[in-house]
């Protein structure tokens, strides 16, 4: 897909009256830059960590300066020199980080986020990128036992700190599964109803930090972790795009990213309130950052309904995954007179099939797996 040319200066309205920047990973021109920018300039999920119980563990944060350095580089870096997106990887155009030949050619969402973190952590001034996705193993009288892998081990060059990131990019929906005691974090589920935010945060601070300090890890690294976080981004869609209360208490970031789920019917009476928006149906590998569209590719509201409406009710058996799935789409508004023919998204959400929120209520109800 063709790109706004990148001098577009698309953070000053038309008419002449200045409006506040976009941020970089919805602006920038290149999707390149805009994904990474949004891996790395992003708000968190999390301001802080629930509970008592977390080992000392808390959220991720780059040494003072750092990030408004990174973000002054990335808004001049030559996007040919950035890491592919990953519909460049299907494509089989070459990637930007050719010491990971393996690594690098993941179509995954999650890898794909780790791979642009890597490239970040490389490249920012102010630290120093001692290890990456290693795995950690342990020698038994059966063999060797992989205990895990440390996602990111880095060095800050003021202060000397050793610090572990362990990097995970979700998206979740949060339901009321009524009852009691309250889901809390296990409110929030993933759109095929695999995972749950308060598990996946507990495998990550009680399995995944604690690895750092293992005899195993430090035969490997070498330098004492003196810190591990967690390094959590992705978005929150709450219910027709209305908040709750208690957000606060949650952990939950007060800036963090979120947008709105609904039925179809109560999606598209929205929708059909503001005549003359443009949308599109964001497929996995666009997730990340904002998205920017020729008009070309964008569809009306009606339309729209009534090719979902057909998805929801596809009759193949073997099509089971299209029935039950949520479709993400994105609300798009004109990008500006700078660049006429361009949209660029003004908010995202979920459309949800009928019978999904029983079951994602089911879901979040469920107690702590014991794998978490």
């Amino acid at each position: 897909m063709r790109e706004p040319r990148p001098d577009l200066p698309i953070s000053h309205g038309g008419n002449g009256v200045h409006t506040p920047a976009l941020p970089l990973w919805r602006q920038a021109a290149s999707q390149r830059a805009r994904d990474l920018a949004w891996c790395t300039l992003s708000p968190p999920l999390l301001e802080t960590l629930p509970g008592t119980a977390n080992g000392g563990a808390r959220t991720a944060r780059w040494p003072s300066g750092t990030q408004a350095a990174w973000e002054r580089w990335l808004e001049h870096a030559d996007p040919a020199g950035l890491p592919a997106t990953i519909g460049e990887l299907a494509n089989g155009i070459a990637d930007a980080l050719p010491e990971e030949p393996g690594r690098a050619r993941s179509l995954r969402l999650g890898r794909h986020a780790e791979r642009l973190l890597h490239f970040a952590l490389r490249h920012a001034q102010g630290l120093e990128l001692v290890a990456a996705n290693v795995p950690v193993r342990r020698a038994h009288g059966h063999g060797i036992q992989t205990l895990g892998e440390l996602d990111f081990v880095w060095r800050d060059l003021g202060s000397g700190e050793v610090v572990h990131w362990e990097m995970a990019t979700k998206f979740y929906l949060m339901v009321d599964a009524g009852g009691t005691p309250p889901q809390g974090l296990r409110a929030f589920v993933g759109p095929n109803l695999v995972d749950r935010l308060g598990d996946k945060l507990d495998h990550i601070v009680q399995r995944q930090l604690p690895l750092a300090r293992t005899a195993e890890a430090q035969a490997l690294l070498g330098p004492a972790v003196d810190r591990s976080e967690v390094y959590l981004l992705g978005w929150l869609f709450y219910r027709d795009g209305q908040l709750p209360a208690g957000l606060d208490a949650l952990g939950i970031a007060h800036n963090h990213l979120h947008g709105w789920w609904s039925t179809l019917d109560d999606w598209f009476a929205r929708a059909a309130s503001a005549p003359g928006t443009r949308w599109c149906r964001l497929p996995r590998p666009g997730w990340l950052s904002g998205a920017w569209l020729e008009e070309r590719d964008t569809e009306d509201a009606a339309s729209l309904r009534e090719a979902l409406a057909q998805r929801f009710a596809d009759p193949d058996h073997g099509h089971s995954w299209r029935r039950e799935s949520p479709v993400m789409l994105c609300e798009l508004e004109p990008a500006g007179a700078q660049a006429p023919g361009w949209w660029r998204e003004r908010s995202r959400g979920f459309v949800v099939p009928p019978g999904w929120e029983a079951r994602a209520r089911v879901r979040a109800a469920e107690p702590v797996e014991a794998s978490a």
